[in-house]
C-alpha cells in the first residue's frame, strides 16, 4: 500500500488507533485524537463538534465494553498458537480474526460520523471529499517519482524496521523473507489504489446523499469494506495476494529463534495487559 495512506486517510488513522492503540495513554484520550484528525478534512461549527463528540463517546464506551474483551481473548489464543510453529491455515485464521475485529470496531465509529455527516453544509460536504482526493493524489504523485526498486526497497526497509520491533534482530534469512513480501505488495500497489481511489468516490455519494435513510448502515458498510480490503472488481487479486502473505509469514514463523518467539510473546503479554487495564478503568 503506498506509503501514508492509512495514516493520511482519517477513517483508517481511527480504525488503527481503536483496534492497535492499546497504550492506556492512547485509548484514554481518543476523545482528542480523533476529533483532531477529523479536522484535517473538514471544518466543524462549534454545535457541530458537540453533536461528534457525544456520538463518539458513546461509541468508546460501546467499545470499551464490547469489543476490547474480544481483543483480549483473541491476543490470549494467538499466543496459545505462536508457542508452535504456525502452518498457513492458522494464519489465514488470525487475519480473518483480526480484520473481522476491525470491522466491528469501523462499524461503531460510522455512527458518530454518520451522525455529523447530516448536519454537514453543501461546503462541508464538499470540503470533506475534497480533502479525501487532495490527500491521496499528494501521495500518489509523491510515488510516481519512485522506481518499482526504490519503492521495493523503501518498503523492506519498513517492513524490516516494524518486524523488529516485533520479534528483536532478523536474521539475513528474514530479512530476505520480508524483502520477497515488499515484492508483492509494490506488486499490488495499483490494486490497493484502486481501492482507494473507489472508497474515496463511494465516501463523497454517501456525503451527497447524507439525508437519505440509514447513513450510518451505509457507512458502515463502506468501512468494513475498506478495513477487509473488500472489492469486488479486483477481489481474485487481492485473495492471490494474500494467499501469498499467508504462506510467506508462515515460513516466516518457521525460522524465529527461541529469543524472537520470547521477544514477540513478551510484547503480546504486554498488549494483553494494557487492554486488560482498559477494560476494568
Amino acid at each position: 500500500m503506498p506509503r501514508k495512506l492509512a495514516h493520511d486517510g482519517v477513517i483508517v488513522v481511527v480504525i488503527i488507533l481503536l483496534c492497535g492503540c492499546v497504550i492506556r495513554l492512547g485509548y484514554n484520550t481518543l476523545n482528542f485524537w480523533i476529533p483532531y484528525y477529523l479536522s484535517d478534512y473538514v471544518t466543524l461549527t462549534s454545535s457541530q463538534k458537540q453533536v461528534f463528540s457525544t456520538a463518539l463517546s458513546e461509541a468508546l464506551a460501546v467499545h470499551r465494553r464490547q469489543e476490547l474483551p474480544k481483543i483480549h481473548h483473541q491476543l490470549m489464543a494467538l499466543q496459545t498458537s505462536l508457542a508452535q510453529p504456525m502452518r498457513y491455515a492458522e494464519v489465514r485464521h488470525y487475519h480473518n480474526v483480526f480484520t473481522g475485529l476491525g470491522q466491528d470496531t469501523a462499524a461503531l465509529l460510522a455512527e458518530p460520523l454518520a451522525a455529523v455527516a447530516k448536519t454537514f453544509s453543501p461546503q462541508q460536504a464538499g470540503e470533506m471529499s475534497r480533502q479525501l482526493e487532495t490527500k491521496l493524489n499528494a501521495i500518489l504523485t509523491e510515488r510516481e517519482s519512485l522506481s518499482a526498486v526504490d519503492k521495493q526497497q523503501e518498503r523492506a526497509l519498513r517492513l524490516a524496521d516494524r518486524a523488529e520491533d516485533w520479534i528483536g534482530r532478523l536474521t539475513p534469512e528474514q530479512r530476505q523473507l520480508l524483502d520477497e513480501l515488499a515484492g508483492y505488495q509494490i506488486e499490488m500497489e495499483p490494486v490497493f489504489v484502486l481501492v482507494w481511489q473507489d472508497f474515496i468516490r463511494h465516501w463523497s455519494q454517501l456525503l451527497a446523499t447524507r439525508q437519505q435513510p440509514d447513513l450510518a448502515g451505509r457507512m458502515r458498510t463502506a468501512l468494513r469494506d475498506l478495513v477487509a480490503f473488500h472489492y469486488p472488481p479486483k477481489q481474485a487479486e487481492l485473495d492471490f495476494y494474500l494467499n501469498r502473505r499467508f504462506e510467506l509469514l508462515s515460513r516466516l514463523h518457521h525460522t524465529m529463534t527461541e529469543q524472537q518467539l520470547r521477544h514477540l510473546n513478551e510484547k503480546l503479554t504486554s498488549i494483553r495487559k494494557d487492554v486488560a487495564v482498559l477494560i476494568n478503568e
